[in-house]
């Protein structure tokens, strides 16, 4: 619980503090995605953003431009991903139709220095408390995404992305097929940051909440 009392500490100084000077690098909390027409609009990703609960749990919500319609758009491969690069890779992931449901895993792979592409073939996480405190949920327009505030190494680098894509379940393996969108499109070349700075993102005044 060490981290999660660090977290509230550092969110009670960070939020009496003023923000007074301009931003010049890119808002770590925030993926801003670009309008992709040539996809569908349930597998068009527009934004990603972070943020931390009250049960001291990070969220990443990610919207698309709109939701499949089941029995019309088919599709029973597709699936909404987010990737957390953290040490490793991490996949979590939930079937873009709302009616296909299924337990909460996570998948990971190995991962390369300053690559943020996303692996093709993953294995489900041998990490307990990554597995039992993460979870996934369909919101309007999109999904979910909870991993627990404990689990993160703030002394490490750290980012995140979302995907649609067509994939494939082989007993402990997520096979990734065919890539329909990526909220960081065009962007390959963005360097993680540190976990501690999107922690002290998340806690300044000028928070997700109060900015939306």
């Amino acid at each position: 619980m060490k981290w999660a009392k660090l977290l509230v500490l550092l969110c009670s100084m960070i939020g009496g503090l003023s923000v007074s000077a301009m931003q010049v690098e890119p808002d770590p909390r925030m993926i801003i995605s670009s309008m992709d027409r040539s996809v569908s609009p349930e597998l068009d990703i527009l934004r990603v953003t972070a943020d931390v609960s009250p049960d001291n749990r990070l969220v990443f919500e990610v919207k698309t431009r709109g939701e499949r319609i089941d029995g019309i758009d088919g599709g029973g491969d597709d699936y909404l991903l987010l990737q957390i690069l953290h040490e490793k890779a991490y996949v979590l992931f939930i079937p873009v139709s709302k009616k296909k449901g299924g337990r909460v895993l996570i998948y990971e792979g190995s991962l390369q220095a300053e690559s943020q592409t996303l692996p093709k073939v993953l294995t489900v996480s041998t990490e307990p408390s990554l597995q039992a405190g993460s979870d996934v949920r369909h919101i309007f327009r999109g999904a979910e995404f909870t991993v627990p505030v404990d689990w993160i190494d703030f002394g490490g680098d750290f980012s995140f992305d979302a995907y649609t894509v067509k994939a494939s379940i082989q007993g402990n393996t997520l096979i990734v097929g065919d890539v329909y969108d990526q909220a960081r499109k065009g962007r390959a070349g963005e360097k993680r940051f540190s976990a501690i700075t999107l922690l002290n993102k998340i806690c300044t005044p000028r928070g997700l909440r109060s900015a939306q």
